[in-house]
């Protein structure tokens, strides 16, 4: 049964509002966001659907279709200290925008996204959800005005990201990567001349959640990093104002793990900036260079690896079509991303499942992505028709 005919099943009426939101791929540029730095990301093609119609009542009523989940919500009754999972993301968007009319409304989503990928699944959880309160209540909201309140509701959740992940959920562009500057917000979407190429996830199925990873420690000591050197005399505001021809001088003036962390990033930087002469020079080998580089410093230097994300990098080593590989998204799990010329082949695929799975007894699962269109870009169903 599809998500439109679980909608009228439940609710018995058709849905007035349609709102799909994209996961997010990142090319390279990992950590890198909120230390005010660069990324290299885009929307992919698998998302969540989200299907709505209003209810003429204070409550919002929800079927996660995917989890076989429901709740109902009061609209006059937001408490956000007693729930978790992906209904405490929806009451932190609630929260964030309290101060706003609201409508109740009928709601079912559901998709094919992963949880705990790497992803974004739950940014596109609250983006998504975000578009639909926009759409069903006449909010008005733009696509900064969505983007900022689906940012603090995921920092109320408590995981202190930067900006990213909702950008490209919100912008994203069919065939496009955009070069963010999460210093200033600027963007520039980035034409990728994909053709031979493609960008294939492995997915470690190993879970990951952020706010009981090192992720917040991460940003915590970038952060000491900087007020560290700072006291030293360095005007900077973060570690975006760095270069690699910094790093000697920065050295004396760090411990050995605020060092690891300040000098990757610091390299991570540049690294996207090289992805993108890469991408203008349709140099592809050295674009996949740079990605196993990325992964290097992360694991080594930034320490958001693990043995089953370092071992299916470590697996497209000796594959000729695979040109680079490394962790994506916050780490201790989830997905890589590789740089294939062409296709993957079937046998290379069951080949890598059946080594990673006789070392860790897990399925990986293999697919490819494409740069594709974010919620902006998607037509959004009003009253039963094309908006």
């Amino acid at each position: 049964m599809d998500l439109k005919q679980k909608f009228i099943q439940k609710y018995h009426k058709n849905p007035e509002v349609s709102v799909f939101a994209p996961g997010r791929a990142n090319i390279i540029g990992e950590h890198t966001d909120y230390n005010h730095g660069f990324v290299l990301p885009f929307a992919i093609g698998q998302g969540i659907q989200f299907l709505a119609a209003a209810n003429d009542t204070n409550f919002i009523h929800i079927w996660a279709d995917d989890l076989g989940e429901s709740v109902t919500l009061d609209l006059q009754n937001i408490d956000t200290t007693h729930q978790n999972g992906w209904v405490k993301f929806v009451l932190q968007i609630l929260d964030v925008l309290k101060s706003t009319p609201l409508c109740g409304f009928d709601l079912v989503f559901g998709g094919h996204l992963p949880i705990g990928a790497g992803i974004s699944s739950s940014s596109a959880l609250t983006c998504g959800f975000v578009a639909v309160l926009n759409q069903i209540s006449s909010l008005n909201m733009g696509a900064d005005d969505m983007m900022w309140a689906a940012i603090h509701a995921e920092r109320g959740y408590g995981v202190q990201g930067g900006i990213m992940d909702q950008f490209s959920i919100i912008n994203g562009k069919k065939g496009h990567a955009m070069l963010l500057d999460c210093a200033s917000n600027a963007a520039n979407h980035i034409d990728l001349h994909m053709d031979g190429y493609t960008f294939y996830l492995f997915n470690t199925n190993v879970k990951h959640n952020l706010l009981h990873t090192d992720y917040n420690l991460r940003r915590k000591e970038c952060e000491t990093a900087v007020a560290t050197l700072v006291d030293h005399g360095f005007e900077i505001q973060s570690l975006r104002d760095l270069n690699v021809g910094d790093l000697s001088r920065i050295l004396p003036h760090l411990d050995a793990t605020l060092y690891q962390r300040a000098s990757y990033v610091i390299e991570e930087n540049q690294r996207v900036m090289d992805a993108i002469d890469a991408f203008e020079s349709q140099d592809f080998a050295a674009l996949g260079q740079l990605l196993y580089e990325s992964h290097n410093g992360l694991s080594q230097k930034y320490e958001v690896s693990c043995p089953e994300l370092d071992t299916l990098v470590g697996l497209t080593q000796n594959i000729n079509t695979i040109l680079g590989a490394r962790m994506m998204g916050g780490g201790f799990g989830g997905c890589t991303i590789n740089l294939v010329k062409g296709k993957l082949h079937a046998t290379t695929i069951s080949q890598i499942k059946a080594d990673y799975f006789n070392l860790y007894g897990i399925h990986a699962d293999i697919f490819e992505v494409f740069p594709s269109d974010g919620i902006m870009e998607y037509g959004l169903i009003k009253d039963g028709g094309k908006k």
